[in-house]
């Protein structure tokens, strides 16, 4: 993104008078008091919150179309078109491991080049803008999937594009909330994305269950095609969403920044608080204006400790792939068939029931107790959940009770997941970057969660099916040992968060604290506290544009 450093280091000429007394003009005027700013209380203007939640309906598309294949591929009628005949199965019908593994998966692999595309489209064409041609490229996927006859290429083909519109949905929300949420609701809606992602899969389960009797391809088809009113939908919501404030100051178009920002922030255009806010905004497009165009690889310099921040969310999104959980949301049904439970169906509702209520207690843990400390308590409970259904399914494959117990603790499992690294893999991904590098890292960091996605999905089932690997239930001591690993390596690199606004985090890193120690930082100066605008201040107005010498805090 190119700016024009003129358009943008004198304001002034572009800008009505303000009462408003900026950040930018204390630094020219010589003026070395502490900036106070008016706001009196955090702001939550109830329609921009809604608009910031309605980014998550992205969710749940991403969940609809990842938990729909679980019942599909069981169906009578799909099994019967994209199948081949064995006399064993009790439809007659069962589709090879290869075909199975590539149907399922390449929805991840789809997803994966959409979000890795995602932060180049956006920065050219703004987050709305490029959230609106996601959603015509999902609805185009869908549509093929849909009208699918017996061609099982076409059904992968659908999948693929379908898969590009949802990854690169999976990208832009959560960019879209961290850029124009309130400030101290930004975990809590960041965390949204992941509820509607368990919102996405529940109805697909239910539809799934009560489509699994349906008569020929309505069997299917109904739970794929039911996906597209939830998109226009969106698409709906999304025309009426204002584009960030940041991307037309990158364009040096003040007078619109300031109305969008106004909007989301319930203010006048002419309110001292909203020109403070405004001045702060631009501060920085200023100094990134000043820098070279970003590209993909400086996610991966030294320089602000930028390596470090993407590889954190590399790993926390992975991190989320590996615990397990969409083993039991694209497997499922066979994974409980396997296990001797009849109703395998009926499971998958209440599994993904579990997943969205276990949701609830996940939003009130991601600002209550902090990133880091809601990602341990999780961690345990997933292992807990995971080592003993993997233990009872080895040692009762067609015990009853064992058969219970197992559900039990799966639905353990999922708890631990949904109230923990299912939402909080979404606030850590988006909320580690600077706005100038923000679209480009959190593209590598979803791209993480599909390309694992994709990976898992692909080689599953050659470790659990009989004809090879044959692991069966044993596969979750795999996701219990990497549970493990995972874990470790929050404890050791990812700092907390909580509270920070997203300049804060900047001089977080900066600050080269370490991670088991960073709940106990403070931001500069010391009278700065978490949760307070002034941190935001005190870094804009001192003469440094980078944090490199930024001192370091005593936490003895």
């Amino acid at each position: 993104m190119s700016v024009e450093k003129s358009q943008l280091s004198t304001p002034d000429d572009s800008m009505p008078p303000s009462k408003a007394t900026s950040v930018h003009h204390l630094s020219e005027e010589g003026d070395h008091q502490p900036h106070v700013s008016t706001r009196t209380k955090d702001r939550a203007p109830v329609f921009v919150v809604v608009l910031c939640l309605f980014q998550s309906c992205a969710g749940l598309l991403f969940g609809w179309e990842s938990g729909v294949i679980s019942g599909m591929i069981n169906q009578t009628d799909y099994l019967r078109r994209f199948g081949e005949p064995d006399p064993t199965a009790a439809s007659g019908y069962s589709i090879p491991t290869t075909r199975q593994a590539l149907i399922t998966s390449f929805l991840g692999l789809g997803a994966l080049f959409g979000s890795l595309a995602a932060g180049t489209i956006s920065s050219r064409v703004g987050i709305k803008n490029a959230t609106l041609i996601a959603l015509v490229i999902f609805l185009i996927g869908v549509s093929i999937e849909t009208s699918c006859q017996y061609q099982w290429g076409q059904v992968i083909a659908g999948r693929w594009i379908a898969g590009f519109g949802v990854g690169a949905m999976s990208m832009l929300a959560p960019l879209f909330q961290a850029e124009c949420s309130p400030r101290h609701l930004r975990g809590i809606i960041s965390s949204t994305f992941q509820l509607a992602a368990t919102l996405g899969i529940f109805l697909s389960n239910v539809v799934n269950y009560n489509s699994r009797n349906y008569s020929g391809a309505n069997q299917w088809r109904i739970p794929v095609s039911l996906q597209m009113i939830f998109a226009v939908v969106f698409m709906v919501g999304t025309v009426l969403s204002p584009e960030s404030p940041r991307y037309f100051l990158g364009r040096g178009n003040v007078d619109q920044a300031r109305k969008n920002l106004a909007k989301l922030r319930d203010l006048p255009v002419d309110s001292v608080e909203l020109e403070d806010e405004l001045q702060m905004i631009l501060r920085e497009v200023q100094e990134t204006a000043s820098m070279a165009q970003a590209t993909y690889w400086d996610c991966f310099s030294n320089i602000d400790r930028m390596r470090l921040r993407t590889i954190i969310g590399i790993m926390v999104q992975a991190g989320q792939q590996w615990s397990g959980v969409n083993f039991f949301f694209s497997y499922g049904v066979k994974f409980f068939q396997s296990a001797g439970i009849s109703d395998s169906f009926l499971i998958q509702v209440v599994l993904s029931a579990v997943n969205v209520l276990s949701t609830f207690p996940g939003l009130w843990a991601v600002e209550n107790l902090g990133r880091r400390k809601t990602l341990f308590i999780g961690a345990a409970i997933m292992f807990t959940g995971q080592v003993v259904a993997g233990a009872l399914g080895t040692a009762y494959p067609d015990g009853q009770v064992a058969g219970k117990i197992l559900i039990t603790f799966s639905c353990i499992f999922i708890f631990g997941f949904a109230a923990s690294w299912g939402p909080l893999g979404w606030v850590v991904a988006a909320e580690q970057f600077p706005m100038r590098m923000a679209p480009y890292c959190v593209a590598w960091a979803t791209g993480s969660n599909w390309f694992n996605n994709w990976l898992l999905a692909m080689i599953t089932p050659y470790i659990t099916d009989a004809g090879y690997g044959n692991l069966q239930s044993k596969i979750t001591f795999i996701w219990a040992g990497a549970i493990v690993l995972f874990t470790g390596f929050i404890f050791l690199f990812c700092p907390e968060t909580k509270g920070l606004s997203l300049i804060q985090v900047d001089e977080l890193y900066m600050s080269n604290v370490s991670a088991w120690r960073s709940s106990s930082w403070e931001p500069f100066g010391g009278d700065a506290p978490r949760h307070s605008v002034g941190g935001e201040v005190l870094k804009l107005e001192t003469e440094k544009t980078h944090h490199e010498d930024a001192p370091q805090r005593n936490l003895e």
